[in-house]
């Protein structure tokens, strides 16, 4: 049975574009092939990526022979341009002065990638006066060489709120629990750790953005687990213990 939209499937790709007689790799999701590469980068977790088929922000390649696969099966296919990153633009190539970097702490370095606006973008050439930055995506203009390969698709309710949660926070989905109590309502409890993210008001946003349109979910009760220290939980049964004393003394006034 092949995949449909809306399902939630976990693939392992590569991406990779002709330079001269070599294919180079410019994306890929498997650490192993990232590091003979030459682009892995620790920051960023290694695992089969999930695609909400119809849904998520894949190439129109991709897209397409998903369409056609299930689960298990791999394919190679060249994607042109136009179902890849699109063309290469040169109005996407910004002149900034060098003193408007330097106000916003950019070193001019030629092959960094910086932000700004909002974009992310790369120095490509630097004068006494300007920085030109590209902002066109990396692979933009190029025909794409894509090994693709669909390893597993969510079926239960908890595994894609699991998967979910951890696209947007980095922590372990072993960490996470999901009970459904009526349709359309949930229980999701998270660990304490989520409480020391950066920007952790728009990561809720971001997911419950997700749980509604991609799980028609309407209503999350958060519970977030917080493992007290040993000192506050002495603390919290010696208060506990005291107002338990002074119980009697209450109802023997009252009486």
């Amino acid at each position: 049975m092949t995949i449909k939209d809306g399902d939630f499937v976990l693939i392992n790709y590569v991406i990779s574009v002709k330079s001269g007689d070599r294919e180079v790799v410019g994306d890929t999701n498997k650490e192993d092939v990232a590091k003979s590469a030459g682009i892995y980068d620790a920051n960023r977790k290694y695992e089969p990526y999930l695609v909400v088929l119809g849904r998520s922000q894949v190439i129109k390649a991709i897209d397409e022979q998903l369409r056609e696969m299930d689960v298990g099966q791999k394919r190679e296919f060249v994607a042109s341009p136009d179902k890849a990153y699109g063309p290469y633009r040169d109005d996407l190539v910004i002149r900034l002065p060098i003193k408007q970097l330097n106000r916003y702490g950019i070193p001019p370095v030629v092959g960094r990638r910086v932000e700004v606006g909002g974009r992310v973008g790369v120095i490509r050439s630097v004068t006494e006066r300007f920085a030109y930055i590209d902002f066109n995506h990396p692979l933009a203009g190029k025909d794409l060489k894509v090994e693709l390969e669909v390893v597993g698709k969510l079926e239960t309710l908890e595994d894609k709120v699991k998967y979910l949660v951890t696209r947007y926070m980095p922590i372990s989905r072993d960490l996470v629990t999901v009970s459904q109590s009526d349709a359309g309502k949930i229980e999701l409890q998270l660990p304490q750790e989520i409480l020391g993210l950066s920007d952790l008001e728009s990561r809720l946003q971001l997911l419950m953005g997700d749980l509604s349109s991609l799980l028609e979910v309407k209503e999350v009760k958060l519970v977030v687990n917080v493992m007290l220290s040993q000192a506050q939980e002495t603390k919290q049964t010696e208060g506990q213990a005291h107002q338990g004393s002074q119980q009697p003394e209450a109802q023997q006034e009252q009486a």
